[in-house]
C-alpha cells in the first residue's frame, strides 16, 4: 500500500468512482437568488443557458431527475429553490407538450442588476471594520 489512505482500505480505483465531476456554484449567486440551494440552481441554469443555440430563445428543458443528477438537489430542495428564483424573477418555467414538460429560461436582465445591486451594499466584513 502506497498511501496512508489505501492503508484504511480506500483504493484509488474507489475514490474516482466516487468522486466524479464536482458540482460548484457562483458564491456571489448566494445573496441574490437568496440562499446556496437557489444559488446552485441558478449557477447550473447560467451554465445551461449558455449552451443553447440562439433560436432555443434562452428556453431548456430539464427534468426532475436530470436537475438531480447535474445537482445533487432532492425534489424538495429543488421545488423550494425554484420558488425563490421565481419570486427574484431570475428563473420563467413554462410547461409544453404533451404530457407536458417543464421548459425553464433564466431572465439574464433581472440577475444583473440585482448582482449591480447586491455589489453596491457593504459586504459585511466591511461593516464590521
Amino acid at each position: 500500500m502506497n498511501t496512508p489512505i489505501e492503508s484504511h482500505g480506500i483504493t484509488t480505483d474507489l475514490l474516482l468512482e466516487v468522486f466524479d465531476l464536482p458540482v460548484s456554484f457562483h458564491r456571489c449567486l448566494v445573496p441574490v437568488a437568496g440562499g446556496v440551494t437557489p444559488a446552485l440552481m441558478l449557477s447550473q441554469a447560467i451554465w445551461t443557458t449558455q449552451a443553447l443555440e440562439p433560436a432555443a430563445g434562452g428556453w431548456f428543458l430539464r427534468s426532475q431527475a436530470q436537475w438531480t443528477q447535474e445537482t445533487g438537489l432532492s425534489r424538495w430542495e429543488q421545488e423550494t429553490a425554484r420558488r425563490a428564483l421565481r419570486r427574484a424573477g431570475l428563473l420563467e418555467e413554462r410547461h409544453l407538450g404533451m404530457p407536458a414538460k417543464l421548459w425553464f429560461r433564466l431572465r439574464a436582465d433581472v440577475l444583473m442588476q440585482a448582482l449591480q445591486a447586491s455589489s453596491v451594499q457593504p459586504s459585511l466584513s466591511q461593516e464590521r471594520r
